[in-house]
């Protein structure tokens, strides 16, 4: 008895210091969906006395746009804090989901993320209308309502009083396409089909108003639930189409530009607030420069990859009726207004005229 007494203590030990191990690796190898590729691990730096570690999170794989730019954004800031603080990056979910990594940023247990700008929704509504389908035409439009009187209550002062205080909104992203296993000329042979959304309602009436059936996957599992065919269909901004691997399970792409979405980096606001004003300074101008960089290589991108989607990926560019889409998609705003989808009264009616 006391000889299986200590077999079990001394396993229990190692299993302790095994945890303790793991749970002090910043980050771990990462496969990228789609690219058949794994990522090294990154070798993050060791905080000495006094140093901060500032964890830093993104949804997509390490292969992917956005996940390099983080990368590049935390390495430069390592060097240009001069080791006061250490951003420690953790791509593809390693600290959760967007939803989950939002949480963390509220209480302070992660200190700077970056998302897609309308995820943000769940927090202040107003924001749902970026991804309204077709409710800009451009994403100078966006930046308009983004940076007008409109937008400061409705969503950034309502943000900051959440505990997310957002750097940026300039990263900029090629505007978003439909893609099937099947052609979509029109928002009728959309009808019934399985469509992937992410958790987020206004994505969810785009895809009702086309007549698919919306279904919630995360988009570490977004290339897995199509190879699977949890889902059959889908939508992403241009470049992510082939940097996620998507086009391996939909070959047919209707390019409809339907909205025009950013990434946001966002901190938690009591971090923000514990830094110097030098420190913040040091990020607003590293994350502006990130943004310039990130811009010129994912809007040039998106030609390459197209043309290799089409040569080599098996990919077919639909020739669709853009005016069926927007048909299909007219009357939502009165919808939406009606459901109280928005906190602002008459939130489209009061963009579209500020718009003129």
């Amino acid at each position: 008895m006391k000889k299986t007494l200590s077999i079990v203590l001394a396993m229990a030990l190692c299993l302790t210091t095994l945890s303790g191990c793991l749970a002090n690796t910043p980050t771990a190898t990462t496969s990228a969906p789609g690219t058949g590729e794994t990522a090294p691990s990154q070798t993050a730096q060791t905080p000495g006395d006094g140093v901060r570690v500032f964890k830093f999170g993104n949804a997509g794989a390490i292969a992917e746009p956005a996940a390099i730019i983080c990368q590049q954004f935390s390495n430069k800031l390592n060097e240009r804090l001069g080791g006061e603080i250490i951003f420690q990056f953790y791509p593809a979910e390693q600290l959760g989901n967007e939803v989950t990594m939002l949480e963390n940023l509220q209480v302070n247990l992660q200190q700077c993320v970056m998302t897609a700008l309308d995820t943000l929704s769940n927090y202040a509504p107003d924001l749902s209308i970026l991804s309204m389908a077709f409710a800009f035409k451009s994403h100078d439009d966006v930046y308009k309502y983004l940076q007008s009187d409109l937008a400061k209550g409705g969503i950034w002062d309502k943000l900051e009083s959440q505990g997310i205080h957002v750097v940026s909104f300039h990263f900029k992203k090629n505007p978003r396409i439909f893609f099937g296993k099947k052609p979509f000329y029109t928002p009728a042979d959309m009808k019934g089909v399985k469509y992937r959304i992410p958790n987020i309602p206004m994505y969810e009436k785009n895809a009702k108003a086309m007549g698919a059936i919306p279904t919630v996957v995360s988009w570490s599992e977004y290339p897995f639930a199509l190879m699977q065919g949890v889902v059959d269909a889908g939508e992403c901004s241009k470049e992510a189409f082939r940097s996620a691997g998507l086009y391996e399970s939909c070959k047919y792409v209707s390019e409809v530009n339907y909205a025009y979405p950013m990434e946001q980096l966002a901190f938690s606001t009591e971090a923000w607030n514990s830094l110097t004003p030098e420190q913040q300074k040091i990020i607003e101008d590293t994350a502006e420069e990130c943004a310039q960089e990130f811009n010129e290589t994912i809007n040039n991108k998106w030609e390459e990859d197209k043309k290799w989607l089409g040569e080599e990926g098996g990919v077919t560019f639909v020739d669709f009726d853009k005016q069926a889409f927007l048909d299909a998609a007219a009357p939502l705003a009165a919808e939406l207004e009606a459901e109280g989808f928005f906190e602002t009264p008459e939130l489209y009616e009061k963009i579209q005229e500020m718009l003129k």
